[in-house]
């Protein structure tokens, strides 16, 4: 009898765990600064055209992020551990600075 889920194809997972290592390595990265940047102010630091494109590049990673959790709202149990966790990201998107 063939099931009606359907499973996840070989590429479909390798997308997921492509994801899952990104966000490692962001982790490692952001770890990294707060390490190279203790005890002194990091954002005094950063020439302007670092902090515009950390400014676009969060605004991605922020999109990913809500993206990501608005899945685990859809999939995880009722989904209710991550609906404010969507829909804060949803609206710091919103309220995101643009230049």
């Amino acid at each position: 009898m063939p099931s009606d889920t359907p499973e996840k194809s070989t590429s479909q997972l390798a997308v997921w765990r492509d994801l899952l290592a990104a966000l490692d390595r962001v982790d490692v990265a952001w770890q990294a600064t707060q390490s190279a940047t203790s005890g002194t102010q990091a954002s005094a630091q950063l020439p302007g055209n670092v902090a515009v494109a950390l400014v676009k590049a969060s605004e991605r990673g922020t999109r990913a992020l809500a993206g990501i959790a608005e899945t685990l709202v859809e999939q995880y149990d009722s989904g209710e551990p991550f609906r404010q966790v969507a829909s804060a990201l949803r609206q710091a998107i919103d309220a995101w600075p643009t230049r």
